[in-house]
């Protein structure tokens, strides 16, 4: 009898180059099977699996499954790459799909974002020298944009020093041209030459991971069981609670007398809105070492929060969180955790919510005005989209000075960060904050129910969904409409008003609801959700294009109210 120990395993261990995977995807090699689900990594994730790769840092195996005669799953492209192309894959990947389609888009400039690295984050020029990696701030090294027509003649945004990742194996060209730019620069006193060596270095440390990088893969051989392959993928897709800092700091302060648990248990139970919003209790602390250290990384709340601070400010913070939801779901339309553009931004504002709160009724409500103003400013500014736990800090330094007595620089947010135009007039379902921010603007405007002409409450917003205007269906009709899936195109509509919307044109539905009931109502309600409704309208004339820019100009001008900032309108199709 053969033992376990003699056996051949089931499935065989290689480790695989990022540039490797990457082609074979992009040739369809590789492919993902039918059934896996959507890929949904933000920027923020993605970057920091670029980070730990640059760092070669592990990021987990992949595990691949060899395709051979009679495959029973169908299989689909990565997001991003080429469509079949007829011939079948020879590899399916059953785990790995998010960190691949990740790497996949960053590298080869694809998907809703564009990628790159701040080079001059990984030298110090004074000392001639690369930083090592626990001296790199990856959170400001590695930033993305939107891709967009105009992402890369963005001169106020991008500068020479920024590398486009989609261009790290022509970092040697690029390198030439930069190393000329550093030449000329007096305040260095570094020539091209020494630029070149500095650069390279660090080109060796840093970018060639980016294609070196020696992925493990598991692989299973063709002749696997369906049984078996169904019994893994179960297996490794099961849902867990992993061990997070909020567990580790618990343990810490226990034998302090600091049961977090128990606080956050009864946290819950005095405040409602934090299970209704899922606050996750780890920002609790986050909040509170911004008080008392003005930082929120997680070394600082691991490392410098005492539970002398925490029994100090857990009570007044805890009760911080549930006064600034209800704040936004008061007065800034925010009706459920669902429609919250980024939970990480309630932090800083819990942080300074005590502060406003000792001030005279008409300071108070100033204090509260820029509160709601830095909220808006942050959702459409995306400011939060990657580094929020630096931003947090940066956020907080000046939010406290400022809420209370305008004294002190306003946040970033409120006077550096622009807010374009062509960002609002191109932004698809799936830029979360933005989409998010333009619900709640819109149940801040006193969204009406379409069906019964009602201001939406809190409940009515909470129970309506996001549907589209132009109906899909119709649009796919139209070969070159512009995506149906731009947030432009959605409000929140109940679902009787969906039902008769059906596959329609626009202007057959709008008929059918105003002889429901009347052309005032209809207009009041369209005007509720910032659409225009007259007779030239867009929406009136099965115009998509022109519904879209007509209700850009409304959304913007509700922006610019809430925010108190001017938008850019250089709109780019």
């Amino acid at each position: 009898m053969t033992s376990a120990y003699e056996s051949d395993p089931i499935f065989q261990t290689n480790p695989l180059q990022v540039l490797n995977i990457v082609t074979r995807i992009q040739s369809r090699e590789i492919a993902l099977p039918d059934f896996q689900r959507d890929f949904v990594w933000d920027s923020t994730r993605t970057s920091e699996l670029l980070g730990s790769i640059m760092s070669r840092y592990p990021v987990g195996t992949l595990l691949f499954w060899e395709q051979g005669e009679g495959q029973p799953f169908a299989s689909r492209s990565f997001d991003g790459a080429p469509r079949s192309s007829g011939n079948p894959p020879s590899v399916l990947v059953l785990d790995g799909q998010q960190r691949l389609t990740s790497l996949y888009q960053a590298l080869t400039g694809s998907g809703d974002e564009r990628y790159f690295i701040k080079v001059d984050e990984f030298v110090d020029i004074p000392s001639r020298s690369v930083r090592e990696v626990p001296q790199v701030d990856f959170e400001k090294a590695i930033f993305s944009m939107p891709a967009t027509p105009k992402v890369g003649r963005r001169s106020h945004q991008l500068k020479p020093a920024h590398l486009p990742i989609a261009e790290v194996h022509q970092f040697d060209d690029w390198l030439d041209d930069y190393a000329d730019i550093i030449g000329n620069d007096p305040q260095l006193a570094l020539t091209a030459k020494e630029a070149k060596s500095l650069y390279r270095e660090m080109r060796d440390k840093y970018i060639n991971p980016l294609k070196t990088y020696g992925l493990p893969v598991l692989t299973l051989p063709s002749s696997t069981s369906m049984d078996a392959v169904c019994t893994i993928f179960e297996t490794l897709n099961r849902t867990g609670k992993p061990l997070g800092p909020f567990e580790l700091l618990t343990a810490r302060f226990f034998p302090q007398g600091v049961n977090l648990r128990d606080l956050w248990d009864e946290a819950e139970a005095n405040h409602r809105a934090l299970k209704e919003f899922r606050i996750d209790p780890y920002n609790v602390l986050q909040a509170i070492c911004l008080r008392v250290r003005g930082s929120a990384q997680r070394s600082d709340v691991l490392k410098q929060l005492t539970g002398d601070a925490i029994k100090e400010h857990w009570e007044s913070t805890t009760a911080g969180f549930a006064g600034v939801i209800d704040m936004l779901q008061s007065d800034c339309g925010v009706t459920s955790q669902k429609w919250l553009p980024y939970g990480m931004l309630l932090t800083p504002m819990a942080a300074v919510w005590d502060m406003q709160k000792e001030l005279k009724p008409l300071e108070r409500s100033q204090a509260l005005r820029r509160l709601q103003q830095f909220f808006w400013a942050s959702t459409f500014t995306t400011n939060y989209d990657q580094g929020a736990n630096s931003q947090m800090g940066a956020d907080y330094s000046r939010l406290a000075k400022w809420i209370t007595a305008g004294e002190g620089e306003a946040p970033e947010v409120m006077h550096e960060l622009p807010i374009n135009a062509t960002t609002l007039r191109t932004a698809t379902v799936r830029r979360k904050a933005l989409y998010s921010g333009l619900i709640c603007l819109l149940v801040k405007n006193r969204a009406a129910d379409f069906h019964t002409g009602q201001t939406m409450t809190a409940t009515r917003a909470a129970e309506a969904e996001s549907h589209h205007i132009f109906p899909k269906a119709y649009l796919a009709k139209d070969q070159g409409s512009e995506s149906s899936e731009l947030m432009l195109n959605r409000s929140l509509i109940d679902g009787e008003t969906n039902r008769i919307i059906a596959s329609h044109a626009p202007s057959v539905y709008i008929e059918k609801m105003q002889t429901a009931y009347g052309e005032q109502r209809l207009t009041d309600v369209l005007a509720s959700h910032a659409i225009a409704s007259q007779h030239t309208s867009g929406l009136l004339r099965d115009d998509y294009t022109r519904f879209l820019d007509e209700r850009l100009e409304i959304v913007i001008q509700l922006v610019e109210e809430a925010t108190g900032k001017t938008i850019q309108r250089d709109v780019a199709r």
